[in-house]
């Protein structure tokens, strides 16, 4: 979902949190507590090529699969699958409510 995988690298839980401190820092937290098994269950990249600071992780659960950016530069938090995509930013009244709504309701249960 991600592309090319040669450009990313795995990382951690704990290394993406050190990594990574721009906009939307707070998602992965929020996840945590709304969608618990969401959050056991995404995989965490750094991309090595362009966009080297964003954080990226995919969710898969062999029924849904997503992914995640989140982008310092811009100030976006990017969400996606095979059929949608949302970019969510500062013009939003609150960009984790409507990251999670969209996660809940286009990414998992959407159709």
């Amino acid at each position: 979902m991600l592309g090319t995988m040669e450009e990313y690298i795995p990382e951690s839980h704990e290394e993406a949190g050190r990594r990574y401190s721009g906009f939307g820092k707070d998602l992965y937290r929020q996840i945590e507590q709304r969608f618990p098994d969401v959050f056991r269950n995404l995989q965490y990249y750094q991309r090595m090529t362009i966009q080297a600071e964003d954080s990226y992780a995919i969710y898969n659960n062999h029924q849904n699969s997503f992914c995640i950016q989140l982008d310092p530069e811009c100030e976006k938090i990017i969400l996606w699958n095979e059929e949608k995509q949302i970019e969510i930013g500062h013009w939003s009244d609150n960009e984790y409510e409507d990251a999670l709504h969209f996660i809940q309701s286009e990414l998992l249960y959407g159709r």
